[in-house]
């Protein structure tokens, strides 16, 4: 908050430029990480579609000569994109996604004119971290089938991920029901993965199958070979739950909120205090006076359901 008020004075009576746009950019991340969301949207809208002639290196000759292109900073351009999932009034999760598709448009053109190779290889980095957007959005409001054929692409594109991709495709296949296919990914990586990535693939998969004891000691594989893994911790102390094991669940999950304060893992925990106990509020508490000793701009303390 202190960043976002003293980038108000430095902005305040500004004319646009190449150095005033990356301002801008650090403002727009500062008001999203803060859940200001309208106030970024409403500042954000003075920018239009990101596409007018002041935003181009060829509108300041003077300074730029021989620099041709957008002077939007990425981070900006994807911070615009992903606006919707969080304001109605821009579309929404389809305005997202439109937007998204937009700039992949926008980067294939680049592609298909021709580029060197460093630029083409930075073209190609953007498209994939663009694609990786689009799956998690996808996947996240249900589209499994379209995340799945984002993903897809993605393997196509970039074939150093191709490892990370299939897994996470079989992952989606497990949530559509679909186990043998989601087994059948899983076992054409297997060979290729880390000790650490082989363990979560089988944790899935055991979770997909029914078998929570089996999923239960692959994620605790996990941990033991890294700790800050949240995901694996989590999962861990699911699987506990549903074999019965509430004390022991709890009992992992506040042994993980003291490496990782993840929204997650906290939300998870307090939603198990309330079903272990009719005083949750004051464990809550306590885990609100560890929050606030953090100074923690931004966190979205509602997923501590005080």
């Amino acid at each position: 908050m202190s960043a976002l008020n003293m980038l108000t004075e430095m902005l305040t009576n500004t004319t646009m430029s190449p150095k005033i746009i990356q301002l801008w950019a650090i403002r727009f991340a500062l008001l999203v990480k803060l859940k200001l969301y309208s106030n970024a949207e409403v500042e954000m809208s003075m920018f239009g579609t990101l596409e007018t002639v002041d935003l181009y290196y060829e509108y300041y000759p003077s300074e730029w000569l021989n620099r041709r292109g957008s002077i939007i900073p990425w981070s900006m351009r994807l911070l615009w994109a992903i606006l919707p999932l969080h304001s109605n009034s821009s579309g929404g999760l389809y305005g997202a996604v439109d937007r998204m598709y937009g700039i992949v448009d926008h980067l294939d053109i680049a592609l298909l004119a021709g580029l060197p190779y460093a630029q083409e290889q930075r073209v190609i980095k953007y498209k994939v971290s663009v694609l990786v957007q689009i799956s998690g959005v996808l996947a996240g409001s249900g589209g499994m089938q379209p995340a799945i054929k984002v993903l897809n692409q993605l393997k196509t594109l970039q074939p150093s991920l191709s490892n990370v991709v299939t897994s996470a495709m079989a992952r989606l296949f497990f949530q559509l029901g679909n186990i043998a296919k989601g087994d059948e990914m899983l076992a054409s990586v297997a060979a290729s993965l880390t000790p650490e990535e082989g363990s979560m693939n089988a944790g899935f998969s055991s979770l997909a199958h029914g078998n929570y004891s089996e999923a239960y000691q692959h994620f605790a594989r996990v941990c033991s070979i890294n700790p800050s893994n949240t995901v694996a911790s989590n999962n861990g102390a699911v699987c506990l739950l549903y074999l019965g094991r509430l004390s022991d669940s709890i009992a992992q999950f506040e042994s993980a909120v003291t490496g990782s304060l993840h929204p997650m893992l906290l939300f998870n925990l307090v939603s198990l205090y309330e079903l272990q106990t009719a005083s949750s509020t004051n464990k809550k508490c306590k885990l609100l006076e560890t929050l606030t000793l953090t100074d923690r701009d931004g966190f979205p303390y509602e997923c501590l359901r005080l």
